[in-house]
């Protein structure tokens, strides 16, 4: 996920090398449970399982973004699938490599649900000027 302007100041000056770093250590490969995705490679998902591009696709000229009308007309939208590094406790200082993840984008914002849920709300509060109320 893209770092906003706005919190582009909290990384480290080598979070580049962090970055990347991580990404080694995955193997660049998702590291959530299960999942497995690889970085930059092109599939679909079917269910909880990341199922690569097979090669009669490739060579017929499929690519990310097409959509595959299956034998049964059901409808496989392919996608590429893009590594991202998740702050477990979501606070960009902390670099720490046991607090990082790298998680394809799927598995980071399933991850971070709760905590967008939260932080929408409070911009959006903030953005209209409204106090909170006691019940």
């Amino acid at each position: 996920m893209p770092i906003k302007p706005e919190n582009r100041s909290r990384y480290p000056k080598d979070w580049p090398e962090i970055h990347l770093a991580i990404l080694e250590r995955a193997k660049y490969r998702c590291e959530w449970p299960g999942c497995g995705a690889g970085h930059h490679h092109v599939g679909y998902w079917r269910g909880e399982q990341f199922v690569r591009m097979p090669q009669v696709l490739k060579d017929a000229g499929y690519k990310a973004g097409d959509i595959v009308i299956c034998s049964d007309r059901s409808e496989l939208k392919l996608l590429r699938i893009v590594l991202t590094i998740a702050h477990k406790d979501h606070t960009p200082e902390h670099c720490h490599p046991d607090n990082l993840a790298a998680w394809c984008q799927r598995h980071h914002l399933a991850y971070d649900q709760e905590h967008h849920k939260t932080t929408a709300y409070m911009s959006r509060k903030q953005r209209a000027c409204t106090l909170e109320l006691p019940l």
